[in-house]
């Protein structure tokens, strides 16, 4: 039975992903982070670290998977990302002393970590007093599916639990739930089917040619963007509890 390879699976590059590292960004912006050492930990390939950078951050991207992060390593050594620093690091034993970093962001990792909770207080040890830390979760243990067998889910969120998790790690927590009503459509009708598939199909994607043809049209830009434009609507109904996904944000307390 086929699961999700972390960087290297159309999720990772496709309007969907596009879309929500869009969402991560809009909202660091709008708590207007300064543009210091930022933190973004599980990286993957680097899509979201790079885009930090050319807006002015200098970004440390650890990640526990040496291959994902070789995938983005010849693009930061190309200038494209010149304020990205690849690092190999655990999420649960950050390689960071206190305080080090003014912001950070971890994309749909908590649910894949056993010790999620000592993740976000790891997160939250290696921020300074009144840094930030902004990312996403899949919102709802009642829409678990084949998706989350696919892509190695442990759990999912609902908005109180995740404002448990970030005031336990002495964190002020701000969750919203977003995803609805196009992007819910998209997962139920397309996504979640494109992964079911996956999930029962032995081999490589390219001996497969529903999935072959999926994983490319991922990598066409035009398309992408476009699609990805359409999900802009779905912030008119961030809020509404049927969203395929939490957005967080948590202020570290300053000391008084």
């Amino acid at each position: 039975m086929g699961q999700a390879i972390w960087g290297a699976d159309p999720e990772f590059f496709g309007p969907r992903h596009a879309h929500r590292e869009g969402r991560i960004i809009r909202r660091l912006r709008q708590r207007g982070i300064p543009q210091g050492l930022h933190l973004e930990c599980a990286a993957g390939v680097g899509s979201l670290s790079i885009t930090l950078a050319r807006k002015g951050h200098t970004v440390v991207a650890a990640d526990l998977s040496l291959k994902s992060l070789q995938v983005f390593a010849p693009l930061v050594g190309a200038g494209v990302g010149g304020g990205v620093l690849p690092l190999v690091a655990d999420i649960i034993a950050l390689p960071f002393v206190d305080e080090t970093f003014s912001s950070a962001s971890s994309a749909e990792t908590l649910e894949h970590v056993p010790g999620h909770e000592e993740a976000v207080a790891e997160l939250a040890r290696v921020l300074t007093p009144g840094g930030w830390l902004v990312g996403t979760v899949p919102a709802g243990p009642q829409q678990w599916s084949d998706w989350d067998e696919w892509a190695g889910h442990l759990r999912r969120y609902t908005a109180a639990e995740m404002r448990g998790i970030l005031a336990r790690a002495g964190l002020e927590p701000e969750v919203d739930i977003w995803g609805w009503p196009l992007l819910r459509l998209y997962d139920d009708f397309f996504l979640k089917r494109v992964n079911r598939r996956r999930l029962h199909h032995d081999g490589a994607v390219g001996n497969d040619p529903t999935l072959s043809t999926v994983s490319a049209l991922g990598r066409k830009r035009r398309l992408v963007a476009l699609v990805r434009s359409l999900f802009g609507f779905d912030r008119l109904f961030d809020g509404v509890p049927w969203g395929v996904g939490l957005l967080f944000v948590g202020r570290k307390k300053r000391v008084p």
